[in-house]
C-alpha cells in the first residue's frame, strides 16, 4: 500500500515543514473552517465537533506528500537512469523473539511506561481544555472511540514513524532521528500537558520501530495507550482528570511498583535489543 511512498524521504527541515506548516497551521485551519461550517449548518453538533473533524488536520500534509511523490515519479519517468533511494514503511523483523511474544510484551510495557512517566504529568497539572475534552468524549463515546483510539494511532504513527522517523533514519543517526521525530510528535499535540508525555512515549515507540521495522508495532502501542485512557474516561467519568496510578496503588506499595515497572521496561528493551533485527539502517 505504501510502496510508491517509500521513496519519499524528507530531511529534517522538510519534516519540520510538514509538522509545523502543513499539519499544525494548514491542517489546523482546515479543521477549524470545517468546524465553523458544520456548526453553522448543524448547531446541534456544538458538543465535541473537534473530535469529529480531527482527521482533517492531516489532509494538507497528505496532499503535499502525494504531490512530492508524483513529481518525483515524473522526474524518474523522464530520466530512466535516475536511481532513487527508498525505505519500506513496514518491514518487520522480530528476530528470535517473534511477533507473538513481542505483542504480548508491548501491553504491559505501555502500562509500565505510563506509570514511570506519570509524576511528570502530575507535576504539570491538568488544563481546563483537557477537562472539557474528557467531558466531550463521554458525551460522544462512539465518535470519540473512532477518533481517539482508531484514527489517532493510525494517522499519527503513519506520519511520525512511517514518514518522518523512517526518513530521518536515512539522513542522520538513529539517536538523532528518534529524538527529533519524538519532538515533532510532541509539537503536534500543540499543548505542553500532552506534548511532553507524547515526546516521552514517542522515544519508546520510535526505538521499537527502528529496531523491529514494524509500523504495526508502533500503531499497536499507540492504540493501547489511547485505548486505556479512553476506557478509563468512559467507564469512570466521575474520576478527576488528574487521577492516576498513584491514586490507585495502596500507600506503601507505590515505590516498589514504580521500581518494578522501571526494571521491567529496562529488561524488555534489553530483550528486544538482543533479539530483534535492525531492518531500518541509518
Amino acid at each position: 500500500m505504501f510502496k510508491r511512498y517509500s521513496y519519499f524521504l524528507p530531511d529534517l527541515l522538510q519534516s519540520w515543514v510538514i509538522v509545523l506548516l502543513l499539519l499544525t497551521v494548514a491542517g489546523g485551519l482546515t479543521a477549524l473552517i470545517v468546524n465553523l461550517l458544520l456548526l453553522h449548518l448543524f448547531p446541534a453538533l456544538s458538543g465535541g465537533i473537534e473530535i469529529v473533524t480531527y482527521p482533517l488536520i492531516f489532509i494538507p500534509a497528505a496532499i503535499y506528500i502525494h504531490l512530492c511523490v508524483t513529481k518525483d515519479e515524473r522526474r524518474v519517468k523522464a530520466d530512466e537512469a535516475t536511481i532513487r533511494e527508498s525505505a519500506p514503511f513496514n518491514k518487520p523483523d522480530f528476530g528470535k523473539l517473534g511477533v507473538i511474544k513481542t505483542f504480548m510484551l508491548l501491553v504491559p510495557l505501555v502500562f509500565a511506561f505510563n506509570l514511570i512517566t506519570e509524576p511528570l504529568s502530575k507535576w504539570m497539572g491538568v488544563p481546563d481544555f483537557l477537562e472539557t475534552l474528557l467531558v466531550q468524549i463521554n458525551e460522544n463515546k462512539i465518535i470519540s472511540f473512532i477518533s481517539v483510539v482508531i484514527f489517532a494511532p493510525l494517522l499519527e504513527e503513519i506520519l511520525c514513524r512511517g514518514v518522518i522517523l523512517r526518513s530521518l533514519l536515512k539522513h542522520t543517526t538513529p539517536l538523532k532521528a528518534i529524538v527529533w521525530s519524538s519532538v515533532m510528535f510532541g509539537v503536534m499535540h500543540m499543548n505542553p500537558w500532552q506534548a511532553i508525555p507524547a515526546f516521552m512515549i514517542g522515544l519508546l515507540i520510535g526505538w521499537i520501530y527502528w529496531r523491529s521495522g514494524s509500523l504495526w508495532s508502533a500503531i499497536f502501542i499507540h492504540f493501547i495507550n489511547n485505548g486505556f485512557s479512553y476506557t478509563i474516561t468512559v467507564l469512570f467519568p466521575q474520576l478527576p482528570a488528574n487521577y492516576g496510578f498513584i491514586d490507585i496503588i495502596p500507600e506503601g506499595f507505590y515505590f516498589p511498583v514504580y521500581l518494578f515497572s522501571l526494571i521491567f521496561i529496562l529488561a524488555t528493551i534489553y530483550i528486544m535489543d538482543k533479539n530483534y533485527g535492525k531492518v531500518i539502517p541509518a
